[in-house]
């Protein structure tokens, strides 16, 4: 067997077997189940910080991806429009200044609404990146905003270097905003 075929097997295995998933967990205390019918609960403005004071429990770069960076996180909040059953827009506002919005795709399943499945996939000469991330969001009864969030990133830096990382954050809780 040749070494280029030993490669694409190695990848296509590793492809196949680094797939971040969220584990159907049951609810946390408090949790309601979301449906169809009551999905608008979701609607509203959420603190930015996780009331966990986690610095990795940031919802807005769980929801897109890492980058915005605004100075006092105590000044900015995430705000959740949802438009129908499969998609939510999602907000970053400072001040009550708009500074991103995206429509986000993702479907209702075990009583979360759960974000459509992010690959990055980022082949170059000094760094080969592979990225899967999975996020999905649920509401408590005092109106706060309880989410999940897996991310497995693997590959290579200078070529050589390999590396693997995998970040879980369970059970975060953002304060709703009144």
């Amino acid at each position: 067997m040749n070494i280029e075929r030993t490669i694409y097997y190695l990848l296509l295995i590793c492809f196949m077997s680094s797939c971040a998933a969220l584990k159907p967990d049951k609810y946390v205390n408090g949790q309601i189940e979301l449906t169809n019918k009551n999905l608008n609960l979701l609607n509203g403005k959420y603190s930015r910080i996780s009331a966990n004071q986690s610095k990795s429990g940031d919802l807005f770069w769980n929801l897109y991806t890492k980058g915005y960076n605004l100075g006092d996180e105590k000044l900015c909040y995430v705000k959740l429009n949802v438009i129908n059953n499969k998609r939510i827009e999602v907000s970053l506002l400072k001040n009550d200044s708009l500074i991103k919005s995206k429509i986000l795709k993702g479907k209702i399943k075990n009583g979360y609404f759960e974000f459509r499945k992010r690959i990055l996939v980022l082949p170059t000469i000094f760094l080969n990146t592979f990225r899967t991330t999975k996020f999905r969001i649920g509401i408590l009864n005092n109106s706060n905003l309880t989410t999940d969030y897996n991310q497995i990133s693997w590959g290579t830096g200078f070529v050589v270097v390999p590396f693997y990382e995998k970040e879980i954050e369970p059970n975060f809780e953002y304060e709703k905003i009144k």
